[in-house]
């Protein structure tokens, strides 16, 4: 596929000014999260115009947030499937926000369809992928130059957009779905304040207030061995390990020597006084703050 490669704050806005004269746009986003680096990076996005595909390479040092926000807060209305996670990024990552989202997945999903956008679009477009999706879905997307292969899978992603959103809206309109999906669609482009990473651990509802605390520090104590690394946090310690020691708390180092021998042994030097000091931290805290608990 041939797509124009937007790797400057001036292309972006170039491109931006051309789709102004469009009423809409099919859009995407490829990032990393944690997969082969630390963080959550956007790593590319990409849009068909419904003639022609484009490229905005975040990760160009002549791309900066302003040539970002230049595209994110432009009028013309970017037609997306499933935008919840990508406009999350977009928020933690730059403090920006998407304007004029249209969700496709919201048509799908009023219509019974809860796959993904392969499924979709075999579903009600006949369109059958030869592109693998996992191989891609875990490909590194920081790497420059990117390989064609996976240039091609991004843009596959959005070619049929549009023709999607024209195929649902009729059938939407013949079911009277049309006032649910609008309140969906509200909901769906409606981004929510980003919560700390340690709330998202495994059980986190089902703990009581001191297992929190106590998650909340060793959370970060891998957190930062991570980032000092740039290394996924999991390959520091798994994440399973989080609310096991929060619930157990080893009582001696020699214990939490013990329960952490399956961890990498490149980060186990580190990794061990830190959760060590991560617990007495937690312990501090609950007797500061006087918890139960259950």
């Amino acid at each position: 596929m041939e797509y124009a490669y937007l790797d400057t704050d001036g292309k972006i806005e170039e491109a931006v000014a051309a789709f102004s004269g469009r009423e809409r746009i099919a859009v995407d986003f490829e990032g990393e999260f944690n997969l082969h680096v630390y963080g959550e990076h956007l790593c590319l996005v990409q849009i068909f115009d419904g003639q022609s595909f484009f490229i905005i390479d975040p990760r160009s040092g002549r791309v900066t947030p302003k040539g970002l926000e230049a595209f994110f807060s432009s009028s013309v209305r970017k037609v997306w499937f499933d935008c919840q996670s990508d406009a999350s990024l977009v928020s933690k990552a730059y403090g920006l926000s998407i304007s004029s989202i249209f969700d496709v997945r919201v048509l799908a999903e009023a219509l019974g369809s809860h796959g993904n956008l392969k499924s979709v679009e075999a579903q009600y477009l006949g369109i059958e992928s030869a592109i693998p999706k996992k191989r891609n879905q875990q490909a590194n997307w920081m790497r420059r130059p990117i390989p064609p292969e996976q240039i091609e899978y991004a843009l596959e992603d959005v070619a049929h957009l549009l023709e999607l959103e024209d195929a649902l809206k009729p059938i939407i309109e013949e079911r009277g779905l049309s006032r649910q999906a609008e309140a969906a669609m509200k909901k769906a482009t409606t981004v929510s304040k980003p919560q700390p990473g340690w709330t998202k651990v495994g059980g986190w509802k089902r703990m009581s207030q001191e297992e929190r605390i106590y998650a909340k520090h060793i959370f970060l104590a891998r957190d930062r061995i991570a980032r000092r690394f740039n290394v996924p946090a999991a390959r520091v310690m798994d994440k399973h390990q989080i609310p096991a020691l929060a619930k157990d708390r080893p009582s001696t180092r020699d214990r939490l020597v013990a329960r952490l021998s399956g961890e990498s042994p490149r980060f186990m030097s580190m990794l061990i006084p830190a959760v060590w000091d991560a617990i007495a931290e937690a312990r501090a805290e609950v007797e500061r703050k006087g918890c139960r608990p259950f």
